[in-house]
């Protein structure tokens, strides 16, 4: 009965005629059409093309840090096309590191920089940006109220070279403040989209203030959820943004720079830190970076006082610590180093650092108390051997100042240049940049 039942159901169902010539379309053909029904359909809202024809921007663009022991970890620098995380607790140095960054950009780009300084926190501290080498104006209102003071105080003001030295600015440099994070947050989607800087930053995803937050009446008002849901939206639409072309055609290559502070992980004791941002900026980054003051380093200083001049022990600086704690766009997690952040200039010694990269990778022998850098063409030879590791460095400093104006390529540079060589890391073409 089931078998006259099925061919009776299977009498009434109608008849498809098909050609002799009518073949089942192949996979190939299948998915051509699929591509083109996306173009057509879509409009630029999603793209379907072969995996080859995607571009990954962080395979030839990456923001140097200027520290060669870290450039060297992150493959060159922080990644193009996509969001890197810098975290760390109070005065770290997450901030000094974003200033490296933009200090050379500037040296690379020179008039093509842009930078966005995206502030959630205090205003981008400028006087700290220029003590690490970024070039950056002070601006006209904080220039005429330092000389209001001089005035006052009896000081003669401000010469001419001075005050044009205090605006000296390289490249575009912009920032913005918001009164809510979804405001800010729009601003810089906004930036990303129509791929209008080299760099953003923003400082800091932890502290932005939510729309509902900021209408509260008192601060006795609880607002449950705080910046979840607006950095949750946030870092959708900018991985997203990230991963299209502008309506010009262009490759969207921005890199973006979060700077996060951490707090103790109550919850999870495995784990020593907890940064704010969520789930959502846990996925979304390509690389974390943590940062984590080390000792402090000084020395006996004779020095006057109450009881008459007395040796005390007074720091000259600190030493820094970093780790890669994730690692995307061609690098690893795990890598970790140091550097010395001097408080005498407010700077970091990159000659130092440049000099533990040059004997980490063999660009640099250090034989005894000789130190030097051998001739790759001969290596019986050296290009500067210099006997004790303070001479050296200084050394270093100094060939770098006088070649500063030249195209020679100096003694720190050739190092950078060889360690980028030996890890196969493919330089950036700052010719190609806009």
């Amino acid at each position: 009965m089931a078998a006259k039942k099925k061919k009776a159901e299977e009498e009434d169902l109608p008849k498809v005629k098909r050609k002799p010539e009518d073949k089942v379309p192949s996979h190939r053909d299948r998915i051509d059409a699929l591509e083109a029904d996306v173009k057509k359909e879509f409009r630029g809202r999603a793209v379907m093309m072969n995996a080859s024809d995607y571009v990954l921007p962080y395979y030839y663009k990456r923001l140097p840090t200027g520290l060669p022991t870290l450039d060297v970890e992150l493959k060159g620098g922080w990644p193009a096309g996509g969001l890197s995380q810098l975290i760390g607790r109070k005065n770290a140095g997450k901030t000094a590191l974003m200033w490296m960054t933009v200090r050379q950009l500037q040296a690379f780009l020179g008039e093509k920089t842009r930078v966005l300084l995206a502030m959630t926190e205090i205003p981008a501290d400028r006087k700290q940006g220029r003590l690490l080498g970024a070039q950056i104006s002070l601006g006209d209102t904080d220039i005429e109220m330092m000389n209001d003071a001089r005035k006052a105080a009896g000081w003669p003001p401000f010469t001419k070279e001075e005050v044009a030295n205090f605006k000296h600015e390289v490249g575009t440099i912009k920032e913005i403040h918001a009164e809510s994070a979804e405001d800010f947050y729009d601003i810089i989607l906004r930036a990303v989209e129509g791929n209008m800087f080299h760099l953003v930053v923003i400082d800091s995803i932890g502290n932005a203030l939510a729309a509902a937050e900021q209408e509260n009446e008192s601060i006795k008002d609880k607002t449950y959820g705080g910046t979840s849901a607006p950095n949750t939206t946030f870092l959708k639409k900018l991985t997203n943004l990230l991963t299209m072309r502008t309506e010009w055609g262009e490759l969207r290559d921005t890199c973006v720079l979060g700077i996060n502070q951490v707090r103790d992980n109550i919850k999870d004791p495995n784990k020593k830190y907890k940064a704010p941002g969520g789930n959502s900026l846990e996925h979304a980054k390509l690389v974390d970076l943590y940062v984590e003051s080390g000792g402090f380093i000084g020395g006996e200083e004779s020095i006057m006082t109450p009881e008459g001049r007395k040796n005390r022990w007074r720091a000259h600086g600190k030493e820094v610590f970093w780790t890669i704690e994730k690692g995307k766009a061609g690098l690893h997690e795990g890598a970790k180093g140091s550097y010395v952040y001097d408080f005498d200039t407010n700077s970091v010694n990159y000659f130092a650092d440049a000099f533990v990269a040059g004997v980490m990778n063999g660009v640099v022998i250090a034989e005894g108390a000789w130190i030097g850098i051998p001739d790759p063409n001969d290596p019986e030879k050296f290009l500067m051997r210099i006997q004790g590791r303070e001479n050296f460095i200084a050394a270093l400093a100094a060939d770098f100042q006088a070649k500063a104006n030249t195209d020679e390529m100096s003694y720190f540079e050739f190092i950078q240049d060889q360690c980028f060589r030996r890890n196969n890391i493919v330089p950036n073409n700052w010719d190609a940049w806009k």
